[in-house]
């Protein structure tokens, strides 16, 4: 097996949709929502939107530091990190300046089970420890060597695993060994996880500046002393879903969140209408501050904003109006 290669993906359906949504999905604004968007309710939007886990946290820009030092010494993604403070210089930024770090957030939708991976957002969930996942930043596929997106299960696992170079690659760096033996040098550092019966993994790496962005040739990275962790507790077979939501809602109480990330493989070519799929189907479109949604999704900031709010529940009938968020 040739760990890491460069073999491209199959094609998946791309979820965007036309511009003709839009004008369907604020036609809904006026008219309640259509046969797609009624609802009995406010307990079941209630029961389906997860709640936001995690808390904010601010720290101080250590001297000498990037933001590169301050994503690697609380285990987060680099972009994510720089992403939430635009205005701080992600490579000079000021001793002393405070940095948010991007510690509160939405579940994916998916089946909270095994482990969890939502493409977009550079996260791993590891749901194998109970009902609150473990979350791990990652380094993901970039636009020319994406990375897988389906259901799959924890393949074979390797420890101090050697790379074979894949050919494409050798062809790109003259002078490449066709081989590169446990150690420092091996990009794949010192645990492997096959996604399935595929040539990709999860894996370490000898770059933990590459984690949170598009770094690989299609597979996942972790911080070396996560992987080492992650690898210990998942057995081979362990389910494994790769989801691609740049897009997750969720609520505190009665507030509607929304959590937007950057779109890495233009999948959702109508940010706008991707992002009021689900508020849509549930029923909830009227609930929805639409312009702050647009203004969410445009800064795609990573964290779950207020956007909306719900009726109170238990009651009956279609979701009456409610006010907007403070």
């Amino acid at each position: 097996m040739a760990l890491g290669s460069r073999e491209r993906p199959r094609a998946v359906p791309s979820p965007g949709r036309t511009a003709s949504l839009v004008a369907l999905l604020l036609a809904g604004l006026v008219a309640g929502g259509g046969a797609a968007g009624e609802s009995t309710g406010p307990d079941d939007a209630y029961a389906s939107l997860p709640p936001i886990l995690g808390w904010g946290r601010k720290v101080l820009v250590e001297p000498e530091d990037t933001l590169l030092d301050v994503a690697y010494r609380h285990r987060l993604g680099f972009e994510a990190v720089a992403r939430l403070n635009p205005g701080v210089d992600a490579w000079i930024p000021d001793p002393g300046t405070v940095v948010d770090l991007p510690t509160r957030y939405l579940l994916p939708n998916a089946e909270r089970s095994g482990l969890v991976i939502n493409v977009p957002e550079m996260r791993l969930y590891d749901f194998t420890q109970g009902p609150e996942p473990e979350v791990f930043a990652i380094a993901i596929g970039d636009a020319f060597d994406p990375t897988l997106l389906g259901e799959f299960r924890v393949g074979a696992k390797r420890t101090n695993p050697a790379w074979y170079v894949p050919k494409s690659i050798l062809e790109e760096r003259p002078g490449q060994p066709p081989v590169v033996p446990p150690g420092p040098d091996n990009p794949l550092g010192s645990r492997w996880m096959t996604i399935g019966n595929t040539t990709y993994g999860i894996h370490g790496t000898n770059v933990r500046w590459s984690i949170g962005r598009l770094a690989t040739h299609g597979c996942i990275r972790l911080y070396e002393d996560e992987i080492q962790r992650l690898y210990e507790r998942i057995p081979s077979g362990t389910k494994l879903q790769l989801l691609y939501q740049p897009y997750k809602w969720g609520r505190d109480g009665a507030t509607l969140y929304l959590e937007a990330h950057p779109d890495p493989y233009e999948r959702a070519p109508d940010g706008l209408a991707a992002a009021l799929e689900q508020p849509r189907a549930l029923g909830l479109v009227q609930h929805v501050d639409v312009a702050q949604v647009r203004r969410v999704v445009a800064e795609a900031r990573g964290v779950p904003v207020a956007v909306g709010r719900l009726p109170d529940p238990g009651a009956t009938g279609p979701l009456a109006t409610s006010r907007r968020p403070s």
